[in-house]
């Protein structure tokens, strides 16, 4: 059945993928953007755009919040983390004050989160390991994103099921972190961050997408850990990534080097968690990339 869908955060990387997919299905899409006329230029036409919450006039079955600063785009200074926060925080609460002014009433609300929710781990694979069941940190980022969720339950009244989704560093081809990193490695620049021992929870971009879907037409609620289940260290992502590349990694980055290029923002480098898909496991999602080296080998196929 054709769903009438609000996505804010739809000409991300991840967004643009979503919305390609539902497109194929027929939906009714309004991507919710700053840049309306790239919106109308990207889907010809095809979904309608709105660059303020006056211009939300319909009723939706689904909202999807995806909107957010890229939290390592810039360092940390105290003027970028306010702009994180209202990317995040600020508008969330508008888009539930919205909601309630408009009396929506959705099937599903879907709002982004980020494994950063559990805070600066390190030590052994054990000591690193959460799951959604594991408590919260108390760092910048970890406050980020429990004040992020905090500010989507407000939605709750407006919905019969609000999902929470903490994602990982999402992959794929021409985008997101491997955007950064590809051409590095291509070079034979590559190598470890730090101890290199940090676990980095990632997902393949088609499976988080898959994700995506499976949650809204399942009777899902609350957080999910979208990553992959085999999350690895830096060292091993590292190696991985070079060896797709047919590339040394041999070259690395030094925790002093780390802290002086990007301040605060390296602990996002730094340290990681080992973060597991407990609950999209237990409801027998399956992944079709759940190890590396076969997601790594598919993005360069596309890149």
């Amino acid at each position: 059945m054709s769903k009438n869908i609000l996505i804010t955060g739809g000409t991300g990387f991840i967004g643009q993928q979503l919305v390609d997919q539902w497109l194929q299905n027929d939906h009714q899409i309004t991507v919710f953007s700053r840049r309306p006329e790239w919106v109308a230029q990207r889907w010809g036409g095809r979904v309608t755009a709105a660059n303020t919450l006056a211009q939300l006039g319909e009723r939706y079955h689904w909202l999807i919040n995806l909107a957010g600063e890229g939290i390592a785009d810039q360092r940390w200074s105290e003027a970028r983390k306010q702009v994180l926060r209202a990317s995040r925080i600020d508008f969330t609460r508008d888009l539930a004050d919205w909601a309630a002014s408009s009396e929506q009433q959705f099937e599903c609300v879907i709002s982004g989160s980020a494994v950063g929710y559990y805070g600066r781990l390190s030590g052994s694979a054990e000591q690193q390991t959460v799951t959604e069941q594991s408590h919260a940190g108390q760092d910048y980022a970890a406050r980020l994103c429990q004040d992020w969720e905090h500010a989507a339950k407000a939605l709750a009244p407006r919905t019969q099921r609000l999902i929470t989704v903490r994602t990982g560093l999402v992959l794929g081809p021409r985008g997101g972190m491997l955007q950064r990193m590809w051409l590095p490695f291509y070079l034979g620049l590559g190598g470890p961050i730090g101890s290199g021992g940090q676990y980095m929870p990632w997902i393949h971009r088609h499976d988080y997408c898959r994700a995506i879907h499976w949650l809204l037409d399942s009777e899902a609620q609350g957080a999910f850990n979208l990553t992959a289940p085999e999350p690895v260290t830096n060292r091993e992502f590292s190696r991985t990534l070079a060896g797709t590349m047919k590339r040394p990694a041999i070259l690395p980055m030094p925790t002093p080097m780390a802290k002086l290029a990007f301040g605060e923002m390296s602990d996002l480098l730094l340290f990681g968690q080992r973060a597991l898909p407990e609950r999209l496991l237990e409801s027998n999602f399956a992944f079709d990339f759940p190890s590396l080296a076969p997601a790594i080998q598919d993005i360069r196929t596309r890149w």
